[in-house]
């Protein structure tokens, strides 16, 4: 039942036309900002090897030293938890969320590897917990759940869905499943003002986003097809953390943080100009991927993910601020094609959207949500969720059974 009764749930119904002109208005701007300075900076999205500027490996080192800068003025030390844990702990504080903005807007413009969703999460979701600890100083679920709100009507302009952002944040949500209807609704209400507000500005949406070539017909033995994608989605989440790893190790041997940055920085920036497909957050370069699967080889595309990963994985260690999710969408689109390149006859298609799916949905607790973006954003049928989410499923037990494995050796 609806907790209409309660004159805090119909506050938040209100609030929720607010929160989601607010996220619809930031998440417009966010973008606008960000994305332009990037194409701006970096260009459009190219497979040619060594063709990026070299001027771009000043950038990002001297981006990372201003970064550092601006975290120790901001009294920003120390470690930040990220878009996902926010979502979990379903709480921002509004006093520093504008601050982790200020840092996330420059590291994206000067070429982290890293996504937006970091910023529109700490924006929206600031900004519910401002607003609800200035109507109900005593309601703990009411200050949750207006930061929930918050932080679906910034997804909704940033997904440019409203059903994939009001779902991934409830997933994510420490809500009880007996609220969730509760709960659920002004979210998604919130999720589609911003969602209109962005897509009646931009006319941008996820949806078809990733065109991949060749039509997709199911069949029975996709179900199989899907346990093997789901097991080569956990290969690659164990390879993205081996180089996580490693990048880490070796960053800890520096210990003056201002050297820290200029090396890793200039690194990114290396990076992307050997291999111009890892700059940026992935967006525009996961649409590339997609749409010319079949031109790029499989040493190409193996470079192209390692190279993904460790640009990500410097990115965080040298203080840039940004989120996870649309690279490591990135990063499952790319393994779906070097997949379908090694294994021709696994549709490229379904490879590609359920490895979208199953690399983030192995370790971010949001299957449906995942499910529901690898499908949409490929714009396959309603018969391909099936394997794509035999996929998710696979890959999250595969990933589970590893951290059993590895937390028993650790315990005897």
């Amino acid at each position: 039942m609806l907790p209409l009764t309660e004159a805090w749930y119909r506050k938040q119904l209100v609030a929720a036309v607010y929160l989601g002109v607010f996220g619809g208005v930031f998440a417009l701007l966010f973008s606008i900002v960000t994305t332009w300075s990037s194409d701006q900076l970096f260009g459009d999205p190219t497979s040619d090897l060594w063709s990026g500027e070299w001027w771009w490996i000043l950038l990002t080192a001297g981006g990372a030293v201003l970064v550092t800068a601006m975290r120790k003025g901001l009294s920003l030390d120390g470690e930040f938890p990220g878009a996902i844990a926010m979502c979990k702990a379903a709480r921002v504080d509004p006093a520093t969320a504008p601050k982790l903005v200020a840092v996330s807007v420059v590291s994206l413009i000067v070429g982290a590897s890293l996504g937006p969703s970091f910023g529109i999460v700490v924006a929206g979701g600031g900004m519910g917990t401002w607003l609800a600890q200035r109507r109900h100083h005593d309601e703990p679920d009411a200050e949750a759940q207006y930061t929930l709100t918050g932080m679906s009507g910034a997804f909704g302009g940033v997904f440019t869905s409203p059903l994939f952002a009001s779902i991934m944040v409830q997933e994510l949500s420490p809500t009880k499943k007996m609220d969730y209807v509760a709960s659920f609704i002004p979210q998604f209400l919130a999720a589609s003002i911003g969602y209109a507000i962005f897509f009646g500005v931009t006319g941008e949406t996820m949806l078809g986003a990733f065109t991949v070539e060749g039509a997709y017909t199911f069949e029975t033995e996709d179900l199989l097809v899907g346990v093997l994608l789901g097991i080569f989605a956990a290969v690659t989440l164990l390879v993205h953390a081996s180089v996580g790893f490693v990048v880490r190790r070796v960053v800890a041997r520096i210990k003056r943080p201002w050297v820290t940055a200029a090396v890793g920085g200039g690194l990114i920036g290396l990076i992307a100009f050997a291999l111009p497909l890892t700059a940026d957050g992935g967006s525009n370069q996961l649409s590339y991927t997609a749409e010319n699967f079949d031109t790029l080889g499989i040493g190409l595309l193996i470079a192209v993910l390692l190279g993904k990963m460790a640009a990500m994985n410097l990115s965080g260690a040298v203080g840039f601020l940004g989120g996870q999710v649309f690279p490591i969408l990135f990063i499952g689109g790319t393994a779906g094609a070097l997949i379908h390149a090694i294994f021709p006859d696994i549709s490229a298609p379904l490879a590609i959207a359920a490895m979208i799916a199953a690399v983030p949905g192995a370790v971010i607790q949001a299957p449906v949500s995942f499910i529901l973006i690898g499908a949409g954003g490929v714009a396959l049928g309603a018969e391909a969720i099936a394997p794509i989410g035999v996929a998710v499923i696979t890959a999250y037990l595969a990933i589970s059974t590893v951290k059993f494995f590895k937390e028993q050796q650790d315990t005897m």
